[in-house]
Parts: C-alpha cells; structure tokens; sequence
C-alpha cells in the first residue's frame, strides 16, 4: 500500500446506489499532487479504463523495482539475512492486507489474480455440484466453474441492472452448493447487498464467494461484516501490482492443496 494524499475535499457527497453507498466526487475532487504521482497520466492525456487495471503511482513502482533488485530475495527458503528481511517484508504486506478488509493475517492467501482465486476454489472445494452466477460477471467468475465440472444457474438481474436476489432467492436449491456473484459490475457500476446474499445462500446451505476486483478499490470492504465465505481481488486493479491477487476465507484449512511443489 501506499499513502497517497486523500483526493477528497470536505464537500465530498456519498450519494446511496442500490445497497451500497459511492461517493460522487464529480465536483469535489482535488487533483493537486495526485496526478503527478501517476507517472503513466501525463498533462493532457486522460485515462478511462481503470475498470480494466489502474495506473500505478510512482511509490509501486519503485517499491516493485527495489523488490525484484536492490532487496530481492527467497521467501520463506532461506536462512540468510537478505532473505529474511524479504520474508519479513512479504508477511507485512499480508497482515496490511488482511488489515485492510477487516480480515485476520492467517486467512489470507496470495494468489496470481482474482482468476486464480476463483479457480482454486471451483477445483478445490470438496463439494462440487450447482453454482449459482448472475448474468453481469466476469467470464473469470464463469469459466472456471465450468471447467471444474459444476453445474451452472444463472440470476437474472432487475430493471436498474443489480443481481435480483429476489429471483436468487428463488432459484436457490439445497442442491447448490455455491453462489459467486460480483460485489460490483464491472461494467454497469451496480453493487450487491452481499450481506443478503449470503444470508440466501446460507439458507439452502450453500456458501459465497464475492468478486472484490471492482468494490476493494473504491468502497469500504470489511469481510466480517458481509457475512460471505470466500471473498477474491487482483491488486493491479487496486493501484498495485500485476500478477498477485487475494483470497481471503475463515475456512482455507477446508480446501484441500489444488497445485503441489514449491518452486
């Protein structure tokens, strides 16, 4: 993480959209200093594709550059001093992590991305059967558990583009044994009521996993507080960097191991 000053004046509007509540800083966002901390947003050019994958400020960038350099190091392999300080190093950015979702250190997993985190559960989840999706994921949030062999459902969304929970509430069978809706669009912007969510799930006996690709980086996420099972996000959409993602569970000790070896 880095401490970028709050781009937020005092007049800032949190403005509710569905269940969850976005600000609207249309009006209200002081850009003095931040853009200049964003090396691949020059004066004049403008980015629209966050959705995508953020743009990196300058203190990631140099942090990644003195990790795979001037610091670099095993992990967890080595009993020299350098690779102490890197291990050390990795296991603060986990309880940082972990802190910044209101989530315990040991139930946190690094993960290449998101995709990764999906798939890991879809493979490794010892009770395969129905899955409930809606029709705005990811195909990240869709392909994997066709390949893993579950059998897909689909909500239907309503009219202002969220997941209908109502129409979950009716699809759900106690032959489901998972839901993994998006905790927001990634096209549409819509958030999920999770808490309700998960309270459906549980219902029928089934667990929740949440894609947080969209919500971590702009709203407040406390993992305790939703009530989901399995809750998953890539960091180069969090301003960091490609190739590492989240998976956070109470229960990773119930997954058994989906990929050995350790190099």
């Amino acid at each position: 993480m880095t401490n970028l000053p709050s781009p937020l004046a005092s007049s800032e509007v949190e403005m509710p959209i569905g269940s969850a509540r976005l600000r609207d800083v249309s009006t209200a966002l002081d850009t003095n200093g931040v853009r200049d901390q964003f090396p691949g947003l020059p004066p004049g050019w403008h980015y629209l594709d966050t959705a995508a994958t953020a743009q990196k400020p300058q203190a990631v960038i140099d942090a990644t550059v003195n990790a795979m350099g001037r610091d670099y190091a095993t992990v967890h392999r080595g009993v020299y001093a350098r690779s102490a300080d890197m291990t050390l190093a990795y296991e603060a950015a986990r309880r940082r992590i972990a802190a910044f979702i209101g989530a315990k250190e040991e139930q946190i997993a690094f993960v290449r991305g998101a995709t990764e985190a999906i798939n890991l559960v879809a493979y490794s989840h010892p009770k395969k059967g129905r899955v409930l999706l809606s029709m705005l994921e990811h195909h990240s949030n869709i392909v994997p558990w066709q390949l893993a062999g579950w059998q897909v459902d689909v909500c239907p969304l309503t009219a202002d583009g969220c997941i209908d929970l109502d129409a979950a509430e009716k699809l759900l069978t106690p032959e489901h044994a998972m839901v993994a809706f998006a905790h927001v669009s990634n096209v549409l912007g819509s958030p999920l009521d999770v808490a309700r969510a998960a309270e459906l799930a549980h219902r029928v006996g089934a667990e929740l996993l949440v894609d947080g690709c969209q919500a971590v980086p702009r709203l407040p996420v406390d993992v305790a507080a939703l009530g989901c099972d399995y809750y998953v996000f890539s960091g180069h959409k969090l301003y960091g960097p490609t190739g590492i993602g989240v998976l956070w569970s109470d229960r990773l000790d119930t997954l058994p191991p989906w990929q050995g070896g350790g190099r």
